[in-house]
């Protein structure tokens, strides 16, 4: 034999390994203080602690299997880090002047996963970005939204909503007449106000979709697919509960929402989770059914080709 055998390299300890992607978690760290006070003073934005534990989960799946550490530096990588850290800086500023804020905390966010990026590259290469990429970026969904995107989500909502609500009330013989997010009924006015409109569900479900489709579903269409069902779904459930809270108020009165109101929220809240984990296992085993498998007939054996 004219080849040699090439030479094994040598697996680094895993506390050599955790100390090179060091600058990864100082810098996630540094999220999660930045982001702390939006998951403990937002309702909406409460599911952000979960997230975070989620995303732990996520990074000891991943270190289970976690690809070879990387033997050539990545140098090409280095600009995403200096680009993460200059973002990461002029926000800081930006902190310091005019206080914390959802845009500037999603600025953060960016830079911070910059920063991830090019950690991750110059340990691993490409198939570190693969195997924790997922376990770093989660973060961002329980990220607040801008002012800006949070308004144009929270009225399109708001209006949705109380249009549909207003049609089927009218379709069910009780006078109804929508007045902005407002829902004029003969017994009072109901408003259908930031957290009837569902962006509370409608952030949840986006968590909850994108962490089980990750975990479920091999492809990017089927994972996809279960997002935006989600997101029907929290759309469908909240006209649901805000037509449950009209029904209520021209039955008894505006005064009785109060009783019913969060009953109401926490029924769809469950109605929503079933739906998401229900479509997620339909969406595994169709997906199995289609990905067709590869025949062991097409594989070469070992022995060489056949006579």
């Amino acid at each position: 034999m004219n080849g040699s055998l090439g030479k094994a390299v040598p697996v680094p300890p895993a506390g050599t390994t955790i100390a090179l992607l060091l600058p990864s978690f100082l810098a996630m760290a540094w999220l999660v203080e930045r982001a702390r006070w939006f998951w403990s003073n937002n309702p909406d934005l409460n599911f952000g602690w979960v997230v975070l534990l989620l995303c732990a989960y996520l990074f000891y799946e991943a270190w289970e299997t976690r690809p070879a550490v990387n033997g050539r530096l990545s140098w090409w990588a280095l600009p995403f880090c200096l680009a993460g850290l200059g973002l990461l800086f002029l926000m800081q500023i930006y902190q310091a002047a005019m206080g914390s804020n959802a845009a500037s905390t999603v600025g953060l966010a960016l830079g911070v996963m910059l920063v991830v990026f090019s950690n991750l590259v110059m340990v691993f290469g490409w198939p570190g970005v693969r195997s924790f990429g997922m376990a770093y970026a989660f973060l961002l969904v329980a990220m607040p939204m801008p002012s800006a995107v949070h308004g144009f989500v929270v009225g399109g909502l708001q209006a949705l909503v109380a249009s549909i609500n207003t049609e089927t009330l009218n379709l069910m013989g009780i006078p109804a007449e929508r007045v902005g997010s407002l829902i004029r009924l003969p017994a009072g006015t109901v408003g259908i106000d930031e957290a009837c409109s569902g962006i509370r569900s409608l952030q949840s479900t986006l968590m909850a979709t994108v962490f089980i489709g990750y975990l479920t579903l091999k492809r990017a269409t089927w994972q996809v697919l279960l997002l935006l069902s989600g997101v029907a779904l929290a759309v469908v459930g909240n006209i649901i509960r805000s037509l449950y809270l009209s029904l209520t108020a021209n039955a008894k009165g505006v005064d009785a929402i109060a009783g019913v109101h969060d009953a109401a929220g926490w029924s769809i809240l469950v109605f929503t989770t079933a739906g998401v984990v229900a479509l997620a296992w339909l969406m595994n085993r169709l997906e199995k059914t289609t990905t067709p498998e590869r025949s062991s007939e097409a594989t070469p054996s070992a022995g060489g080709e056949p006579q």
